[in-house]
């Protein structure tokens, strides 16, 4: 494939990412109207997005690193992040998004649910003239995965994953936590790092 075809590729899957269909919910997390990706952005609808997170035997947990089309390009994300489609419920959206943008197939029955949030515009999230309002679901994949598994999204500019160890997770340097979106760090890794210290004693 050549690099102009190559980057039309990219260029219509982030199209075809935009254009989805979506629904909007109100504060209770009840659909009241649907719109497409780019229309609930512009507008700041408040709608459903998941996120999974994944790790390997030694508790190291792995990371997506935000593609080139992002504001925050290059910060560290959940291992998954995705929407929900419209009629499409938070669990299996979660296994959809977890293919997608790994490449590894998981069982509906093998994620923990962690919590549900609602996350107001984040700034190092969006990008200019664009307002994120979402509720999330955040679940956990309770298998380990091998490193080699992962495989990049197709059509995204940049990203890819890096694992970080749950030791460096559970005291990350001052001068670490800007490589790591600040409501990922506070809000949802430590509710990863509480499975983590009981996984341990699983085997």
């Amino acid at each position: 494939m050549s690099s102009k075809e190559r980057k039309l590729k990219q260029m219509t899957d982030i199209n075809f990412e935009n254009n989805r269909i979506l629904d909007v919910v109100n504060e209770n997390d009840e659909i009241i109207d649907s719109a497409t990706r780019t229309e609930i952005h512009r507008l700041g609808l408040l709608h459903r997005e998941i996120q999974v997170w994944m790790f390997d035997e030694d508790k190291n947990v792995f990371f997506q690193k935000m593609g080139l089309h992002k504001k925050s390009a290059g910060l560290l994300d959940a291992t998954v992040a995705g929407h929900v489609n419209k009629g499409e419920e938070y669990i299996d959206a979660a296994v959809r998004e977890t293919k997608e943008e790994t490449g590894i197939s998981v069982l509906s029955s093998d994620l923990l649910f962690l919590q549900k949030f609602k996350v107001l515009n984040q700034p190092q999230d969006s990008l200019e003239g664009s307002i994120n309002h979402t509720i999330r679901s955040v679940y956990l994949y309770t298998k380990p995965i091998r490193e080699e598994m992962l495989r990049k999204e197709v059509g995204i500019p940049g990203g890819g994953f890096q694992k970080l160890s749950y030791d460096f997770l559970l005291n990350t340097p001052k001068e670490h936590e800007q490589m790591i979106k600040n409501f990922v760090l506070t809000k949802e890794i430590p509710d990863v790092l509480d499975y983590l210290a009981t996984w341990k004693n699983q085997f």
